[in-house]
């Protein structure tokens, strides 16, 4: 990717999680990018011997966990063999699970930890790890890392501009997911989805055509 691609696909590939972030917190008060704050909550709810939400915990985090061995894998196996279709399979499984919400109107939470961690996984491996669409936390604590080294430390004027590239692409991942959130706090409801539906549209139509 050019420093332009990847800062455009920064800001878009973090939109989609923001706005999934926000549906799943406003509708079932449950964060669906991340399983940061889960494992705090099983280890509760483990210490309070309280088993069904135990499991139920357990489960989120180890699908999010096969999202992203599921999409690393179709992007290896895609590379290896040539075929973008196989690399495709991912963003075309969202776009299903996406479409299937919206004529259902049922949000299925364990799969939309799928989905999430579908989205992380491929942004993070078709920009060679420099998006995570998802994983705020770390991407605002490695941005505050960039910010250090750019103005205190003795690195040369070609590293910094790496590492000004690079706080640019954490910013806009920022920025994106926080703007899906504020898109999807406003409107709150499933047809928002269809917003996903163009983008894992557009993106399975790039991948295939050996766009992206």
């Amino acid at each position: 990717m050019t420093a332009k691609q990847t800062y455009i696909s920064a800001l878009c590939f973090s939109f989609i999680p923001g706005i999934i972030n926000i549906l799943g917190l406003k509708l079932f008060g449950v964060v669906l990018t991340n399983v940061t704050g889960h494992y705090s909550g099983l280890v509760q709810q483990i210490g309070v011997e309280i088993w069904h939400d135990s499991f139920r915990i357990l489960g989120y985090i180890v699908t999010y966990w096969l999202g992203s061995v599921f999409a690393s894998t179709c992007f290896i196996l895609g590379n290896r063999r040539e075929k973008s279709i196989i690399k495709a399979i991912p963003t075309l499984i969202n776009l299903g699970l996406m479409l299937f919400t919206i004529f259902t109107g049922t949000l299925p939470i364990t799969l939309f930890f799928l989905a999430t961690s579908i989205q992380n996984s491929f942004g993070a491996n078709h920009s060679k790890n420099e998006i995570r669409p998802s994983q705020i936390t770390g991407v605002v604590m490695a941005s505050g890392l960039d910010f250090a080294k750019y103005f205190f430390s003795d690195a040369t004027k070609a590293i910094k501009k790496t590492i000004r590239s690079s706080f640019i692409t954490k910013t806009l991942n920022i920025l994106g997911f926080v703007l899906g959130g504020i898109t999807a706090f406003y409107f709150t409801s499933i047809s928002i989805l269809w917003i996903p539906v163009i983008f894992y549209s557009v993106v399975s139509i790039l991948i295939i055509k050996q766009k992206l």
